[in-house]
């Protein structure tokens, strides 16, 4: 680098440092601004093209309601909502006890511990594509080891097919959603029971209170915070969830799996329709930030905190941040299938 390419390096920081000095610019701001171009360029536009494009009429340009009315009207709509309510509601719930419940076990101290916390999280870290397809083959009616397994223990006098049956095939697929994420349920309650205070747990046995009191009085109290966050990934990674769904039954039988996610990528990317597609996805985001103020408004009438306590030696603003993720998981969650529908046409 020449001298003069130096000094004019050394102006434009001195007026930089000049503009920020004069109009009192956070350098936190300044930080977050690459970040927050990214964001806005990648997911709010893709985002807001969406809905424009689902307000398009089916020829030429203008501002119309159509594709929402006739998404309305439609008979796969109503299936399509109690799918994704029982996905999501039956999905969480069992996350949620499983992992809560395998979290009081690992807290106990045993041999092998450590081991056997990391084989817990063999489910977590295998890819979702992976997951989809070992499902499909363990319910498969002819070699699946799941029906195998059933018909050597006397159960079972002949195979069920799990996945072809439209009052089985989304409870099926529960149990596959439940495999796979209760790992990440199980992981950060464990981390959230390492801080629950010892001395009330020995005061209270000491009393003589029995252990689901215990449990019910001094340990939820003090993971409520953790839980809260827990169950609220939950709700949004299951409510968005489409790759165990789409390998293992691709939506059928009859439409029987068909979930928000999956019923937009086959409105958009096999049939084409474009208008109903991005509808459905603007009511699909609708939908999820209803259901998270909701849980928030919820959480703030039992006086639950929306986010950590920070510690005494940390800044407020790092507590502050769980009090956002929900909208920035929102948003960073449905906003792919947006950019894909906007990248697509």
């Amino acid at each position: 680098m020449s001298g003069f390419e130096r000094q004019r390096l050394k102006q434009n920081y001195d007026v930089l440092r000049e503009w920020v000095r004069e109009y009192q610019v956070s350098v936190g701001a300044l930080f977050v601004l690459p970040v927050f171009t990214i964001i806005l360029l990648l997911l709010l536009y893709p985002m807001f093209n969406t809905f424009w494009l689902s307000v398009q009429p089916t020829t030429g340009i203008g501002f119309t309601l159509e594709n929402y009315q006739t998404m309305l009207s439609a008979d796969w709509f109503g299936q399509v909502f109690w799918n994704s309510a029982l996905w999501v509601v039956v999905g969480v719930s069992l996350q949620v006890g499983v992992g809560f419940g395998l979290a009081l076990l690992l807290n106990t101290p045993f041999p092998r511990q450590k081991l056997v916390r990391g084989l817990y999280l063999v489910p977590w870290i295998t890819p979702t594509v992976v997951v989809g397809l070992i499902f499909k083959w363990m319910y498969d009616p002819q070699f699946g080891i799941i029906n195998w397994a059933l018909r050597w223990s006397g159960l079972l006098d002949s195979s069920i097919a799990w996945l072809s049956n439209p009052d089985l095939a989304l409870y099926a697929l529960i149990i596959a959603g439940l495999w796979k994420r209760f790992p990440f349920v199980m992981i950060m309650l464990l981390a959230g029971l390492q801080d629950v205070d010892e001395r009330l747990q020995n005061a209270a046995a000491i009393d003589g209170v029995p252990y689901f009191a215990r449990l019910r009085h001094v340990t939820l109290p003090q993971l409520m915070p953790v839980l809260k966050i827990v169950v609220l990934l939950s709700i949004i990674w299951c409510f968005n969830q489409f790759a165990i769904i789409f390998i293992a039954t691709g939506g059928g039988p009859i439409g029987a799996t068909e979930t928000f996610p999956v019923k937009v990528y086959k409105l958009g990317f096999q049939q084409l329709e474009f208008g109903l597609s991005t509808a459905l996805s603007v009511v699909m985001l609708g939908i999820m930030i209803l259901v998270m103020i909701a849980y928030i408004r919820v959480l703030r009438r039992r006086g639950v905190k929306l986010w950590v306590q920070p510690r005494s030696n940390t800044s407020h603003a790092d507590g502050a941040t769980f009090d956002i993720c929900w909208f920035t998981w929102s948003l960073h969650s449905s906003s792919f299938l947006c950019f894909g529908l906007w990248f697509r046409r």
